[in-house]
């Protein structure tokens, strides 16, 4: 789902429509079973350190580098972690899913060249 965010031939309309869905799809979660301040944060900068982790990857780190395996485990071990910190509050598939979803938005929000096309060089 990430990838079609920063793929600069998908039109951008396209990219609004899941930003949409995923607006719409995080607010029911947090309907249905709110996250607390903390734990959104969290997950906010999880998002953060993902386009941080992401964009280190591809300037500098090879491709099959031990150091870009790292930057791609960083925000997938954090993500994990906030969630099973949510265990002692009960179900964590409907937390889990809202926290997926409010790193989806962290990232979608703090990457506004993703939604600009391709420079042809």
């Amino acid at each position: 789902m990430l990838e079609f965010w920063f793929d600069p031939n998908v039109p951008v309309g396209r990219k609004f429509s899941l930003f949409g869905i995923l607006v719409f799809v995080t607010a029911v979660l947090y309907w249905l079973n709110p996250l607390s301040l903390m734990a959104i944060l969290m997950c906010l900068g999880t998002g953060i350190i993902f386009l941080m982790c992401r964009y280190c990857k591809l300037h500098f780190a090879p491709t099959q580098s031990i150091f870009a395996r790292v930057l791609h485990w960083i925000p997938i071990a954090l993500i994990i972690a906030i969630i099973f910190m949510q265990l002692k509050h009960g179900d964590i598939l409907i937390l889990g899913a809202q926290g997926i979803g409010f790193m989806a938005l962290a990232i979608c929000l703090f990457s506004p060249f993703s939604l600009l096309k391709a420079q042809d060089q």
